[in-house]
């Protein structure tokens, strides 16, 4: 079943709106069954009716036939930490003991089962597609609802073990990659005052505004009070406010430092292409040099699918199903991470 997921297209090799800046869209939806703990207080006897729920969920659903459940106590660490990188658990599944996922297999959907809370529906897209997650990721709650009783209050909404969930219980996020915004030092200028309460703006190391390769996840803060579609619209609106500001500052860049532009692109694309040890952190930044310069033209016979590709490929567990081995070393993962680009890059026949 490990093995099925793993042989299915993800959400970053394909292209979609405005997928120049936004690499994907992205929805959860967080649940709970009625009169049982939260998982951080579960016991192993209250994880049986979440089992039950959710095996009935995959035999009779809608999704019937289409579906692969795995029980993260069934594959070994370096699995774990593979699906992490891909996006299909969370780092929080990934060392915890009584977790499962459920993965439509033709990757419309997953259900995270015991993280924080019992149930979190998540859909992803590539670009900028908000409403098309939510209305997939509605469906999904629907049907799911079929087999879960709920964990619903009148004045509340939906309860979870997070207080920032409750309400929808929605939690609505894109990455974006703003290089020209970052250079400039702008990134905490992006949010509107009056929007800094509900919409949040992050790098991609932790809960801090550190990040790689220009990369940030701008999000919602809270889910009670709006409905889900005005909590969608308030996102959607300063994504839009946030595309033109870097559109517009990319622009300005090509047009009045032009040869800093192509010296920093190039620069970049000749490291990633000739050298023999490269750590995750340094390759991300020039993947976002390289990535710029696609958008830009400078870089021509070589697309954004392509960079989008190498950047989650070139993580450690991806590295090592590809090799085939198992690294003693973050020296030697480094080692064979510049030897993945190198052969990409060469592959590639830039001009």
């Amino acid at each position: 079943m490990f093995e099925e997921v793993l042989q299915k297209s993800a959400f970053w090799t394909s292209t979609g709106p405005f997928s120049h800046i936004v690499l994907s869209s992205r929805l959860r939806l967080a649940r709970n069954m009625q009169s049982v703990p939260f998982p951080g207080r579960m016991t192993a006897d209250d994880s049986y009716p979440i089992r039950g729920a959710i095996e009935r969920f995959a035999a009779e659903s809608r999704y019937r036939g289409h579906i692969s459940v795995i029980d993260l106590r069934d594959i070994d660490a370096n699995e774990k930490r593979f699906l992490r990188e891909r996006n299909i658990i969370t780092y929080e599944m990934e060392v915890a003991d009584n977790t499962l996922v459920v993965v439509n297999n033709s990757d419309d959907f997953s259900i995270l089962v015991n993280e924080e809370d019992h149930f979190r529906i998540q859909v992803i897209r590539p670009g900028l597609q908000l409403m098309d997650v939510y209305k997939t990721a509605d469906a999904v709650d629907s049907e799911l609802n079929r087999f879960v009783p709920y964990a619903f209050s009148e004045e509340l909404g939906f309860l979870t073990a997070c207080t920032s969930n409750l309400g929808t219980g929605l939690r609505v996020s894109v990455l974006l990659h703003l290089p020209v915004i970052t250079m400039k030092n702008g990134v905490q200028e992006l949010i509107p005052e009056d929007r800094r309460n509900t919409i949040e703006i992050k790098g991609t190391i932790g809960k801090s505004s550190k990040t790689l390769g220009c990369l940030y996840q701008l999000s919602n803060r809270v889910s009670l009070g709006p409905s889900e579609v005005d909590i969608i619209e308030s996102v959607d609106e300063v994504i839009g406010r946030i595309l033109e500001k870097e559109d517009n500052r990319r622009d300005e860049y090509y047009t009045e430092s032009r040869t800093e532009l192509e010296d920093m692109v190039w620069r970049s694309y000749g490291i990633l292409r000739y050298s023999r040890r490269i750590s995750y952190i340094e390759a991300m930044d020039h993947l976002s040099n390289v990535r710029l310069g696609i958008v830009l033209a400078i870089i021509k016979n070589m697309d954004v699918k392509t960079v989008n590709d190498i950047m989650v490929n070139i993580q450690w567990a991806h590295l090592q199903r590809h090799y085939a081995l198992l690294f003693k070393s973050t020296g030697e993962c480094d080692e064979y991470r510049a030897d993945y680009m190198r052969k990409l890059f060469q592959s590639s026949e830039v001009k």
